[in-house]
């Protein structure tokens, strides 16, 4: 019996790491556009450049790789918030650089002022660090 009841706990311990996984997760996918953004806005970058400094700048836990980078970059150039031109490197590769747009730095304004009102509301009910 006593070993049924600490399968179950550990089976419980387990859920709750997944769903603490899966918010963090979502925090991050939320986000990411607002951070990404913040990056192309210092200089016009290709994405293998754009993940290396992403992840340069940002704490353990909150780095990204290609396959995360382009589905957000494809968005933000549907939305006008990025344009992207093509330049020839060498004598056959391609980079496609990613530019930011006046929409996307009145965007990104949006998008950090909603982020730290949100910050502000929190602390307002877990106080400060």
């Amino acid at each position: 019996m006593y070993a049924i009841y600490l399968v179950l706990l550990g089976i419980k311990i387990i859920e709750r790491e997944i769903m603490a996984n899966q918010s963090i997760n979502q925090f991050k996918k939320g986000i990411l556009p607002m951070l990404i953004l913040q990056i192309i806005s210092d200089e016009k970058d290709y994405g293998y450049n754009i993940v290396n400094r992403f992840n340069a700048r940002c704490v353990a836990g909150m780095d990204i790789k290609e396959g995360t980078l382009y589905p957000v970059l494809y968005r933000l150039l549907d939305q006008g918030f990025i344009t992207d031109r093509k330049e020839l490197v060498g004598r056959r590769q391609t980079r496609v650089y990613y530019h930011f747009e006046p929409a996307g730095k009145e965007h990104l304004d949006k998008l950090i002022e909603d982020y730290y009102g949100l910050v502000d509301a929190i602390q307002c009910i877990l106080g400060p660090r």
